[in-house]
């Protein structure tokens, strides 16, 4: 009997050890430290920050699943920027560096827009798979606009476009993270944060 309470005792021991262990890495859980590992540290606090899913974000995998989110938010308000603009503008140049920019933006966005709820293992798969990608071939704005004016409307886009990739870059970081894919990528030294472009 005696033998049967000690292992009883010890078998609850064992679990309650466990149990706090799993406990303690949930609570040392921190966007402050996934984002510290990223290539801009400031802009993927602030962009997560601002997605309320990321106050439940208690595990790697969901912190990234919130930044794909906000990845598409930001990619899906450039693409109708520049929509928007179409219908505005005279000059030629101008119209195609609108039209091409907003279909590679679009073409991103499709990539990372996910259904409502929880993103499933493949889609998860799908938008790995295109940061991966996105970033050592990613399209150009600055190509497709290089021969438009010099106006205010194509400085909002080409600063709209470089904040969605830069934040699909820090999504691509995060994703890595919660896979343990190529370990966490080292912020780049002395860099200035880089704050999103207002509409």
């Amino acid at each position: 009997m005696a033998m049967t309470t000690r292992r009883v005792v010890l078998a609850l021991s064992a679990a309650l050890l466990v149990l706090s262990f799993f406990l303690g890495a949930v609570a040392g859980f921190s966007i402050d430290e996934a984002c510290a590992t990223t290539p801009h540290p400031d802009l993927c606090k602030s962009s997560l920050l601002a997605c309320p899913e990321s106050k439940e974000a208690t595990t790697p995998r969901a912190l990234a699943e919130v930044a794909i989110r906000a990845a598409s938010n930001v990619g899906a308000s450039a693409g109708s920027y520049a929509r928007a603009q179409l219908d505005v503008v005279k000059d030629n140049d101008m119209w195609t560096c609108l039209d091409e920019c907003a279909e590679d933006i679009e073409e991103a966005v499709s990539h990372l827009d996910d259904t409502e709820g929880e993103i499933d293992e493949a889609k998860f798969n799908d938008v790995k798979l295109f940061l991966d990608t996105a970033e050592k071939d990613s399209w150009s704005c600055d190509e497709s606009c290089k021969y438009a004016p010099q106006t205010p409307v194509k400085a909002a886009l080409l600063a709209k476009n470089k904040d969605f990739e830069t934040i699909m870059t820090v999504t691509n970081a995060l994703i890595k993270q919660a896979t343990g894919g190529g370990g966490s990528t080292a912020a780049a030294p002395a860099q200035a944060p880089m704050p999103l472009s207002t509409p």
